[in-house]
């Protein structure tokens, strides 16, 4: 039954318009008689056809028609309704409802039809009346169908053509109706029945050619809009410095080139082909297929030039905030290393053991630093190729160049790749230019970039390079007034034979300390990025890699460590009365426990880089497991028309899951060792789109993380009945969309949701 509130496609641009509740009572009541009025028409509309369908098979057989002036009677009330519905549609536009227009437009379609009817019956029975005139010339009246079907064209627009389909069709009949009459004519000549068999077979062949010109150019329209919306959806994003979500859209990007793309060029081709032969074949409708195909060529060549500018807007994005986030960090660490500068390494109420040591850790710095510097030259470097994106949000105080990414044929003239021209206003989604020549253009402002350098990431350059600069000449003078310090105190108080050796056995201790304090920084280092996408197997395993090295490493300081605190220990039962023989005994045991504490933390980040290779490892066969269910959903294109249908469906996947899908996203119980709950520590979530997993510590020793399983949260969510049958359905029939990625992005939602406040990122303070 038609609806006047039904979601439908109008034609190419036409937008779809979302339906809100409505709380006037006196506009819910006059909704309410709009759309019974409505349906009235539409059962008048229907049941006239059907009368006159009837009749039309009773006069092709030589039998007059039975239903005329009720067919009439339809079309009469059916008009008198429409005259009542077109004053309620005022109504409520004028009231402001919310699908005023669309109503508007639904009546204006009703009216149509029940006008066509009318035209209709005054063709079919005015036909019938002739027939009963046994004085109808029969060779005129095919002359008069002859004349009319040869000259009759072909549309070129998809509605037109929709027209002469319908208008063919009743043409079509009235010629199928003459035939029983010239049949049972015995006195017609032979000449007349090859005139009338002329006219059948050249109305059969437009039929025919009618539909295949219709079918073809809805393919084309299908394509165009569907090239025209992502063509809209690249000129409106936003390739500013202000749009941080262009991670998501590099995922986005990447999924149809990867999965899409070659499909879609298929179907592009195929239209081509099926275009060319339809010309091989001299369809006479030739003008309107060239002009589709020309069309569909043309959008397409510009979507792919598009997708061109895509990339290349994405690359410079990423590359610029990566700038901007290594600058921060490096000012960062200069910033630290100035507070270390001013605060530590101040000779100031220092003995000479202690200036010693901190000439020891200078010497480190210092060649930190040095090694530092081709960081700073190499952001520096990176500073002059950063193109500045804060222009195309903002206009510049003047005119300034930019270089076209693709070629796109503007209404003023053609834009070239590669070429320079003048930005003179940069007005949204549409730029005003210059040509080398000084003509006038206007073009997308996709279609360009603005060419560096960044005057803010020269700034910041130069300002790090400042920085630096300033951080090495402290270094140099603190380094200069210690070896001042140092050398006064020498000469002032040499030192008997005892504090020089407990002296030496600091420095052993202190290079041991030095060397754990490396080993664990390195071990932070591993534990705290998350994983990076797209190769976050190979990224887990790189890191398990890093793990063993520091173990190694720790073998190797371990004896060293034991030598240099049992020589500490026998130094101070020997001279325990020494000056540094409670500091030898301090930092034995902070040099003990900082070992102990880096061989826990390595055991407990060996565990957690284990576990999430094995998670990966399980998240990418289910990926491959959910892609093959995702594959089987796309083949199937119709809409369900009940919830039965969608039970079934989801029951299908509920047994199919369980049998293939048992275990692949699971890292298995035997691994989960359980552990209380008042006992958690930190929780890590190794990137956003992966499973939780849940870290909790037991006293001092860490446990190995429990795995929330894509399995276990995708049964939760099949049997979630407040998630709805439709919404799930549309979820599941998504063309446009991954349904191993939508369904995994729910599962980790799902999951995250139930953590609360418990959530909190991995490092080692949390450890």
């Amino acid at each position: 039954m038609h609806s006047l509130f039904r979601k439908r496609n109008k034609g190419k641009y036409s937008p779809t318009v979302q339906t809100r509740s409505i709380s006037n009572k006196e506009l819910s009541d006059l909704i309410e008689q709009l759309q019974k009025n409505a349906d009235q028409v539409e059962r008048n509309i229907v049941d006239t056809e059907a009368k006159m369908q009837s009749d039309l098979a009773r006069m092709q057989e030589g039998q007059l028609p039975e239903h005329r002036d009720a067919a009439l009677q339809n079309v009469s009330d059916s008009e008198k309704l429409l005259y009542v519905l077109e004053a309620d549609s005022a109504i409520a536009k004028h009231m402001k409802h919310p699908q005023g227009d669309m109503i508007a437009e639904d009546i204006r379609q009703l009216k149509e039809r029940v006008t066509n009817l009318r035209g209709k019956h005054k063709q079919m029975y005015s036909l019938a009346v002739k027939e009963a005139d046994p004085r109808v010339n029969w060779d005129t009246l095919v002359d008069e169908k002859l004349d009319k079907l040869s000259s009759q064209s072909f549309g070129t627009d998809l509605p037109l053509v929709d027209s002469q389909v319908e208008q063919h069709n009743i043409f079509h009949n009235e010629v199928k109706a003459i035939g029983p009459h010239l049949a049972k004519d015995k006195e017609q000549n032979s000449e007349l029945q090859a005139k009338y068999q002329k006219l059948l077979t050249a109305s059969q062949a437009r039929q025919q050619h009618l539909s295949s010109l219709q079918d073809y150019m809805q393919r084309c329209t299908n394509e165009l809009y569907w090239l025209d919306q992502q063509a809209k959806g690249r000129m409106q994003y936003d390739w500013s410095d202000r749009n941080l979500d262009y991670p998501s859209r590099r995922r986005q990007y990447e999924n149809f080139i990867n999965r899409n793309l070659e499909a879609k060029e298929e179907r592009i081709n195929k239209l081509h082909t099926e275009g060319d032969q339809l010309l091989t074949a001299e369809h006479p409708g030739r003008n309107s297929i060239e002009a589709h195909m020309e069309a569909v060529h043309a959008e397409w060549k510009e979507y792919l030039n598009l997708l061109i500018c895509e990339e290349s807007h994405l690359k410079y994005m990423e590359d610029y905030h990566q700038f901007h986030k290594d600058m921060k960090d490096a000012q960062e660490l200069l910033r630290k290393v100035d507070s270390d500068l001013n605060q530590k390494y101040s000779p100031d109420f220092k003995d000479r053991y202690q200036i010693e040591l901190l000439l020891r850790e200078l010497d480190d710095q210092e060649k930190a630093l040095d090694k530092y510097e081709d960081v700073v030259r190499g952001l520096q470097r990176r500073g002059q190729q950063v193109v500045p994106l804060k222009y195309r949000r903002e206009t510049p105080l003047k005119p300034i160049p930019v270089e076209a990414l693709c070629d796109f044929e503007s209404d003023q003239g053609l834009i070239s790749r590669g070429y320079s021209y003048t930005l003179q206003k940069n007005n949204g989604e549409s730029w005003e230019l210059t040509d080398s020549t000084g003509k006038k253009l206007a073009a997308p402002a996709v279609c360009f970039i603005i060419p560096p350098t960044d005057p803010e990431a020269l700034a910041l350059a130069d300002s790090l390079g400042s920085q630096y600069r300033s951080v090495r000449q402290k270094a140099t003078g603190s380094k200069h007034a210690l070896q001042q310090r140092h050398e006064v105190l020498r000469t002032e108080n040499p030192g008997d034979a005892s504090d020089l050796q407990g002296r030496q056995l600091l420095a052993g201790l202190d290079k041991v300390a030095s060397d754990l304090d490396r080993q664990e920084k390195a071990i932070t280092g591993i534990l705290r990025p998350p994983l990076e996408q797209g190769r976050a197997i190979e990224d887990s395993a790189e890191r398990a890699k890093g793990l063993k090295n520091i173990t190694n490493e720790l073998l190797q300081i371990e004896p060293e460590k034991t030598q240099c605190t049992a020589e500490c220990e026998a130094f101070v039962q020997a001279l325990p009365a020494s000056g540094t023989a409670p500091l030898l005994k301090t930092r034995v045991e902070d040099t003990n426990q900082k070992y102990e504490r880096l061989v826990w933390l390595l055991e407990a980040a060996q565990e957690k880089v284990d576990v999430a290779n094995r998670l990966e490892n399980s998240l990418q066969r289910g990926r491959e497991l959910l892609a093959s269910y995702e594959n089987r959903l796309i083949q199937d294109d119709t809409m369900p028309e009940s919830g039965h249908v969608l039970d079934s469906k989801r029951q299908e996947l509920e047994v199919n899951l369980g049998s293939e899908g048992h275990g692949v996203l699971s890292l298995g119980s035997g691994h989960l060792p359980p552990y209380p709950d008042e006992d958690v520590r930190a929780l890590k979530v190794w990137s956003s789109r992966q499973v939780i997993l849940e870290t909790k510590a037991v006293g001092s020793f860490l446990a190995v993380p429990r795995v929330y399983t894509a399995r276990e949260v995708l049964k939760s969510l099949f049997c979630n009945r407040e998630y709805g049958k439709h919404r799930f359905l549309k979820l599941l029939m998504s063309t446009s969309s991954s349904l191993g990625l939508q369904l995994l992005g729910r599962c980790t939602a799902t999951v995250t949701s139930g953590l609360g406040h418990r959530c909190g990122c991995l490092s080692t303070e949390a450890l």
